[in-house]
């Protein structure tokens, strides 16, 4: 919708020629579907884009009317005033705005900080139960090492002379016989310890990038809901 006011009237009045018949001419558009004369269409506050172009193909082809297009400013409507209820649902939706872009930030400083400050990503309780799983599972670890080190030396020590007394050895050999046994339990156990804490290792790795992945996922989430 454009403007009308007495300055386009009269730069429309100059553009128009004398004798054509403004107020004989009925323009049809989407606004007046009865017609209305150039006229009454000029004289009104306000004129459509369909009825400028209405009245420029009804007009002589020579007519300056690009003048008059020119000068047509557009015309601001006053906001509708709000009910109550429409008031209350604005200052609500404002109002949780603010609090998603203030949650928002909120986890952008913690996550800033979380390397730096370990408290705040981690409490002194927060990983209590799984540490304690991990002392005692390390503390069965060692005490089943220990066990079976000493049965082991003890079958070479004591064992083989038992199973075979006709051999004679010495305390010496025993000793050293004990040793090896003991020796390659020992190794056995090592290997499948370092083995376990590999897997541990990569497990933890896997649930750290999980843990990211989310909450990547929830960040992404409140900046759409934005």
């Amino acid at each position: 919708m454009w403007k009308l006011t007495e300055e386009e009237r009269k730069i429309f009045r100059k553009i128009i020629p004398t004798d054509f018949p403004t107020e004989q001419t009925r323009i049809y558009s989407d606004e007046t579907t009865n017609g209305s004369s150039i006229d009454e269409l000029i004289n009104r506050d306000g004129i459509s884009s369909s009825e400028v172009e209405a009245i420029y193909k009804a007009l002589p082809s020579d007519t300056e009317f690009y003048k008059f297009v020119d000068s047509l400013k557009p015309r601001q409507f006053s906001e509708p005033e709000l009910t109550e209820e429409q008031k209350e649902a604005k200052r609500e939706y404002k109002e949780r705005i603010e609090r998603l872009r203030n949650q928002q930030a909120n986890m952008e400083y913690n996550n800033m900080i979380r390397s730096i400050d370990q408290t705040r990503s981690n409490s002194l309780l927060q990983n209590f139960g799984q540490e304690m799983r991990e002392v005692n599972r390390q503390l069965v670890a060692i005490i089943n090492t220990l066990i079976t080190v000493g049965g082991s030396f003890a079958f070479g020590f004591w064992g083989v002379q038992f199973a075979y007394p006709h051999l004679g050895l010495d305390i010496a050999e025993r000793m050293l016989l004990g040793l090896v046994c003991a020796t390659i339990v020992f190794f056995a156990d090592l290997y499948f310890i370092i083995k376990s804490m590999s897997d541990d290792e990569i497990e933890e790795k896997n649930e750290a990038k999980k843990k990211k992945w989310v909450e990547s996922s929830n960040i992404s989430l409140q900046k759409k809901c934005q």
